[in-house]
């Protein structure tokens, strides 16, 4: 989302939605009853962070079962999502979708005739056709392996400006424990060191007697080089690479348009790492980062277990109505350093990266190209977003949307699940699979499909602050970050041509996957090194094997990457 990104971002990514324009949509998206068709399918996306499995059995699942007919059997992938999609891709024959991790990817599918052409089934795709216009040229123009055919459609992003009430990267900090500790000033990054060191001190353990750490990080989303390492960046305006995603090693200043290479000593990356170098140093690192995933992360912050976190959605499972409505109460909120220029949305015209695509060896074409519409639909993304309407959502006597007091208590409590199943996130969650921005206009209501944007929900949320929202407005003096950060200036809008990067070559793919390993096994070896002198030398030995095996080649060919995209934004705007 932004993986996150960032993602990851997803993401990285259910904070959503604040400014608006109007975006047409197809009609007509139910089906009529049919019996059931399973399909099996497969993502090597960052943004998914849902188990494998049959969803049945959840609210989603349910709704995909009788708008669409249709049920999805996710396949497993774990921390090994790339090396089983080449794997498959081997075989020559991939599941009925596959949502891959990059447009490269998806471009070596269409060499090997593996997926289905888009354009031939536009008429069973009315939704995709109205909503993906410009994005299906893009394709057709810049990711078809020269056949001028639309193959895939990206999962994430399209439309207008997504701003909700939190910005994708923070930081944040359990504001509880940093009231309790004087709020001390935080004018860059590496001041969260010594703030998490007294927080750490104020509370080592929690109630029922389990270590408690200031971070804790996860290896399971490292691409090129270790992902954790490059969410620094986003704060500052920077991305560093893997935010890009295929311009390996580029690191981009947005504010200022300069870039440098991710591996300098200088970079954004490699002062990331110093920085969990040090906190590792302090005891302020949790010594299971190495090895655990974001799952058991994610736990962790639940538990209480964690104080720091780079983005709201991670640590919306530990702020409950329990929590943040306690006296006092307790939870995250956004602790900033003088310096943010955390990255926001811009209107992204063709969608970001993670695009979906049909196997053309699939015997369920239609059941396919029924989910892929439905998920370019208002009315799917709607209920994607919001849950069941008649449960969490209804129309208004206005015509309007507007939470149910039950929808309300699965926002406040995002671990609560609802009464078909699973939690409100989880539709978003699976395959990372949300097209259309939730800025989108639905035509039907004249307002945006996600609650986030909804008047009826402005309205609320000024009259049902929770303590821990009062508390933090008390000494802020905003009543969201999203506009304690616009005020102060303390933004940067991702370019546009963020999203227009046409695919790696082979050969510097294949360098920059070599690298790769080099970078993410340094990285995490400098990070848990002994002492200053260990984290010298691995940087070194890092650096010395990274050039040996091409690094500037591969700097060179994103940096043209980069500049050719931002020629290329000018045809798509």
């Amino acid at each position: 989302m932004l993986k996150s990104t960032i993602s990851r971002s997803v993401s990285m990514m259910l904070a959503l939605a604040m400014l608006t324009l109007p975006t047409a949509c197809a009609e007509n998206t139910k089906a009529e009853p049919a019996p059931v068709v399973q399909i099996e399918v497969f993502s090597a996306s960052t943004a998914s962070t849902t188990a494998a499995g049959v969803y049945d059995n959840t609210w989603w699942g349910k709704i995909l079962k009788e708008k669409i007919g249709v049920s999805l059997n996710v396949l497993p992938t774990g921390d090994q999502a790339a090396q089983k999609l080449q794997a498959l891709m081997a075989s020559g024959s991939l599941p009925d979708i596959v949502v891959f991790n990059s447009t490269k990817d998806l471009q070596n599918a269409i060499r090997g005739n593996m997926l289905v052409n888009l354009d031939e089934h536009l008429d069973a795709l009315p939704n995709v056709a109205l909503n993906a216009a410009e994005t299906l040229q893009f394709y057709r123009d810049n990711v078809s392996n020269g056949t001028g055919n639309a193959y895939g459609v990206p999962t994430s992003g399209i439309g207008p400006t997504d701003l909700g009430a939190e910005p994708n990267w923070g930081p944040y900090l359990r504001w509880d424990l940093f009231k309790q500790i004087g709020e001390p000033k935080i004018a860059t990054y590496e001041d969260y060191l010594t703030v998490l060191a007294d927080m750490q001190a104020l509370q080592p353990t929690t109630e029922d007697g389990k270590k408690a750490y200031g971070l804790t990080l996860w290896k399971d989303w490292d691409n090129y080089s270790m992902f954790m390492a490059t969410e620094v960046g986003p704060t500052l305006g920077i991305d560093c690479g893997d935010q890009l995603g295929q311009l390996p090693f580029l690191q981009v200043d947005f504010n200022t348009g300069e870039t440098l290479n991710t591996l300098d000593a200088d970079s954004t990356y490699i002062q990331a790492l110093k920085f969990y170098f040090k906190a590792n140093q302090m005891g302020l690192l949790d010594p299971d980062s190495l090895t655990q995933t974001y799952d058991t992360a994610k736990s962790k912050i639940t538990e209480g277990r964690v104080f720091f976190s780079w983005w709201s959605w991670f640590n919306d499972a530990y702020n409950t109505i329990d929590h943040v409505d306690a006296e006092p109460p307790t939870g995250f909120t956004a602790v900033l350093p003088e310096n943010t220029k955390t990255l926001i949305a811009s209107k992204i015209t063709i969608g970001k990266q993670w695009p979906i695509a049909i196997s053309s060896a699939t015997k369920n074409l239609d059941a396919c190209l029924k989910y892929v519409d439905f998920m370019f639909s208002t009315e799917g993304l709607q209920l994607l977003y919001n849950g069941p309407e008649g449960v969490t959502w209804e129309l208004g006597s206005n015509g309007k949307p507007q939470l149910t007091t039950e929808g309300w208590k699965y926002i406040n409590d995002m671990t609560l699940e609802l009464p078909e199943g699973g939690t409100l996130g989880d539709g978003v969650r699976l395959l990372g699979m949300n097209p259309l921005s939730s800025a989108t206009i639905n035509p039907k209501t004249n307002d945006a499909i996600h609650y986030q944007a909804w008047e009826s929900t402005k309205q609320y949320k000024i009259d049902h602050q929770t303590k821990l929202q009062k508390d933090w407005a008390s000494v802020t003096g905003y009543s969201s970050t999203i506009d304690y950060v616009v005020s102060k200036g303390m933004t940067t809008e991702i370019p546009i041509a963020q999203s227009m990067i046409t695919p790696m070559t082979d050969e510097i793919s294949a360098l920059a996957a070599r690298i790769g390993d080099i970078v993410k096994t340094s990285s995490w070896q400098m990070i848990f090194a002994k002492d200053e002198a260990e984290f010298q030398s691995l940087y070194d030995d890092m650096l010395t094997k990274a050039e040996g095996l091409g690094l500037a080649d591969v700097y060179a060919s994103s940096l043209q990457g980069w500049n050719a995209a931002l020629d290329l934004v000018k045809k798509y705007e």
